[in-house]
């Protein structure tokens, strides 16, 4: 068991706190007023045993930070010296440190990892519940019944000043942003905590009196240092002439207040002695799990940061800075953006700036929704009288609307200047120090930390091409899964119809059949087809056919508007109808996604789950699961109770638990059904959502419209799980198969995989690369049996940079 106490987020391990086994005495190791030898050598014996801590990414990564340049400040003054005596020194060897060595336990346990495998996955970020448009005379007696019948637990809020705090009161404000007198929201906001002490509290039952926070124990704001977790070194921030508020001008008090503070030493004891009762509590799980083998993977493989192209992203600088002065205002002031786009459009087309609340917006969504406005013309065949060749008398033309232009340049600049933003950050670290959550979302799925977030770099190959990735003895491989996200829905829901048509070779569209086709006048093998003159069937293409039936367009048709401009391109527009009805949307969903009619969507769905039985039956289970409330007879009749599932499971074993929402939305559904005889009998009459109804009768439908939200989120929630869970299951596994070559213990690097959603990048020691290869060949083979059409693109030779995959 052990924990870490750092100077900073990002800076340097100050105290290592550790014991062996639940029962073992715990030490406390001052890494500045030891010698370096010694905290080598304890470094060393982690490596050399099973590592179980709490947030373990954040602790081995401090670790790794510490080995590496201890090992080389040994070697300039000596290893039985105190690093205490050669600050700068340490500060000046950091960036040398990140090519050290691979600092890697044998075997590893992340507690918190594995608390967010069970019900304790809900102390994770959560959206708020919401009870919209509640008549004022009765929302804080809402507020206050629902805190009595919802006993909702401290450690959801644990991160508010005051964690009591529960439902609140919230004025609302009309289209001119005035408050609307007669109306309140009531809102449920959570701030959970996942730290070890919350978890103590909740978990072990320890009195919050009893439990030392780092707010209680912790030096003043002015003593942590400046710094940047995409650049976790000190001469990222200065210099030894300014250190600019970096660690090295803050280290000694952190020296000093883990070293001789009792309270702040009695408070880093605590953390191994909770360590060691959670582990006990959760009935001392197994050890390396896949979550836990990456924590230390993704820890150590942050350290040392991946290789990039310096002078490339400062010449790709100068074109994104120019973009970014184009438009010669302000592009992020809605003001003027709004005032921009105004000069070209008319009432009733500015009207499309207003958000769902009335407000005036001008965010991407609304930009790119403007953007692909075209210019409509009168229609010769009916005059503007309407007819079955326009819309209401309009044709819509190939020319961008004047709006559409101005636009887009607002889209483009404001694209230019985050690409700016992230190139800085790389200029400043000199590498890519890709930082991640291991479970970052509540379907296991990665996610991004500490300001550089691998998964959202840009697909463009231009930016990629500045990501060569490896360096020194490693050479890049990697690779994606190919249409992973439908391979998943394919084997979750296993409907044999579909998966034949999916078998199907089609005739390929890109060559013609030819097997090749030219570019820059030079012949080549087709990319689509490989010169096999054959393609797999197109879901895309599938699904089109049946959302412009009534178009008559085939799949050949739909194949044929790939990358037309705008609503020309069916291909684009069927592929969102997929992800649409895969993550639990239906006729209505199709009809504002896809751009198609109300009666073309319905058509649609039910000719699909008409001709795929089993796919609308697997995804109507996985539904019903979640449906708490249930209309028989339709809109507008009684709502029946169905008591929900308290979780749903992704093939490969990882659950998403609903407990929590099942409680909030069974509340709501009851207080509606039967709320309190004096609310019954105020005597208040409303106008809410134009119609007039009692006080209590437009709270029943605020509850009830927030039951049916929260119901909502769980069924998508679920749909979405069996699919993205499996996804981020599998590419974890591939990633554990691929970091099983590197050894345990302190050696020389041997891979360094980077996990980015469906796809993993992996610098690699050259004669590892065809073992690699064989690694991702059969692991493959194990996975289409479970995932039968699974297939990943992966390099089969060495490769230049990240866009090359």
């Amino acid at each position: 068991m052990f924990d870490t106490e750092t100077c900073g987020f990002h800076g340097p391990t100050v105290l290592i706190q550790w014991a062996e086994g639940v029962d073992g005495d715990i030490n406390l190791h001052p890494v500045w007023t030891t010698s370096i030898r010694e905290t080598l050598r304890l470094i060393e014996m982690l490596c050399e045993n099973t590592v179980v801590a709490f947030n373990l990414a954040f602790d081995w990564f401090h670790i790794c930070q510490t080995y590496t340049t201890l090992q080389l400040l040994g070697e300039k003054v000596g290893y039985d010296v105190w690093p205490e005596d050669h600050i700068e020194e340490y500060a000046l060897l950091e960036l040398q440190a990140r090519f050290g060595p691979c600092v890697k336990p044998v075997s590893a346990l992340d507690l918190m990892l594995h608390a967010r495998k069970g019900p304790y996955q809900s102390t994770m970020a959560r959206s708020d519940v919401r009870i919209r448009r509640v008549p004022t005379q009765l929302a804080q007696p809402l507020a206050d019944t629902l805190g009595s019948l919802i006993p909702l637990k401290d450690v959801y809020f644990a991160r508010f000043k005051d964690p009591k705090r529960r439902w609140q009161v919230f004025d609302i404000k009309d289209d001119v942003d005035e408050i609307i007198p007669d109306f309140k929201d009531v809102v449920l906001r959570f701030k959970p905590s996942s730290a070890l002490k919350a978890l103590a509290n909740d978990a072990l039952g320890i009195d919050t009196e009893k439990i030392r926070l780092f707010k209680d124990i912790g030096l003043p704001k002015k003593a942590f240092p400046f710094e940047h977790g995409w650049a976790p070194f000190a001469l990222a921030i200065g210099s030894p002439a300014d250190w600019k508020g970096a660690w090295p001008e803050k280290i000694h008090l952190h020296i000093s207040h883990w070293g001789y503070n009792r309270l702040a030493r009695d408070y880093a004891t605590d953390d191994v002695m909770y360590l060691q009762k959670l582990y006990a509590y959760f009935g001392k799980p197994d050890a390396d799990d896949d979550d836990s083998i990456l924590a230390a993977c993704v820890a150590a493989v942050r350290w040392r940061g991946f290789a990039i192209d310096i002078p490339g992203l400062k010449a790709l600088r100068k074109i994104k800075v120019a973009e970014c002065e184009e438009l010669g205002f302000n592009y992020n002031a809605y003001r003027k953006v709004r005032i921009y786009l105004e000069e070209v459009l008319s009432p009733t087309e500015a009207a499309v700036m207003r958000d769902g609340k009335g407000q005036v917006s001008t965010k991407g969504i609304i930009l790119e929704e403007i953007a692909t406005w075209k210019i409509e013309s009168v229609c010769d065949d009916c005059f503007g009288m309407g007819c079955l060749h326009c819309e209401d008398g309009l044709i819509k033309t190939d020319i961008p609307h004047p709006a559409a232009v101005r636009a887009a340049a607002v889209l483009k600049a404001r694209r230019a200047a985050k690409r700016v933003q992230f190139i800085d950050k790389l200029l400043i670290a000199g590498r890519f120090h890709a930082s991640v959550k291991v479970i970052g979302t509540l379907s296991t799925r990665m996610a991004g930390a500490d300001g550089m977030n691998p998964q959202g770099v840009p697909h463009d190959k231009v930016f990629r091409l500045l990501f060569p990735l490896s360096d020194g003895e490693l050479v890049l491989c990697g690779g994606d899964f190919s249409g992973f996200e439908i391979c998943l829905m394919d084997a979750a829901y296993n409907d044999p119809v579909l998966r034949a048509k999916l078998l199907t070779k089609q005739p390929c569209h890109k060559c013609k059949q030819k097997g090749t086709v030219v570019k820059k006048d030079v012949t080549i093998t087709c990319p689509e087809c490989n010169g096999t003159k054959e393609t797999d069937t197109k879901i895309h293409a599938l699904f089109g056919t049946y959302l412009f039936k009534s178009e008559g367009l085939s799949y050949e048709d739909i194949l044929a508007t790939k990358g037309l401009p705008g609503e020309k391109d069916k291909y684009d527009r069927s592929k969102k109808g997929v992800y649409a009805t895969a993550y639990g949307g239906e006729s209505y969903t199709l009809q504002t996604r896809v751009g198609i009619s109300e009666e073309d969507a319905d058509e649609a769905f039910r000719l699909w789950c008409e001709e795929h039985k089993v796919w609308g039956q697997e995804r109507k289970k996985i539904f019903d699961m979640f449906c708490s409330m249930r209309q028989p007879g339709g809109i507008g009749t009684k709502v029946e109770w169905h008591e929900p599932s308290d979780y749903i499971e992704s093939m490969f074993g990882f659950k998403r638990y609903f407990t929590l929402e099942n409680t909030i939305c069974r509340v709501l559904f009851h207080l509606a059904e039967d709320p309190p005889k004096e609310w019954k009998q105020m005597n208040i009459k409303v106008m809410r959502r134009d119609r007039i109804q009692t006080a209590c009768g437009a709270l029943r439908s605020a509850l009830f419209g927030a039951a049916f939200q929260v119901q909502a989120s769980n069924m998508r929630a679920a749909g979405n799980h069996v699919i993205q869970s499996a996804g981020a299951q599998v590419t974890k596994m591939l990633q554990v198969k691929l970091w099983n070559l590197q050894p345990s213990g302190i050696n020389r690097w041997h891979i360094q995989p980077l996990n980015i959603h469906d796809e993993i990048m992996a610098p690699v020691l050259l004669e590892l690369f065809n073992k690699v290869t064989n690694i991702v060949s059969n692991f493959m083979k194990w996975l289409v049996k479970k995932v039968p059409l699974a297939e990943i693109d992966w390099s089969k030779k060495p490769l230049k940079n990240w866009a090359e995959k």
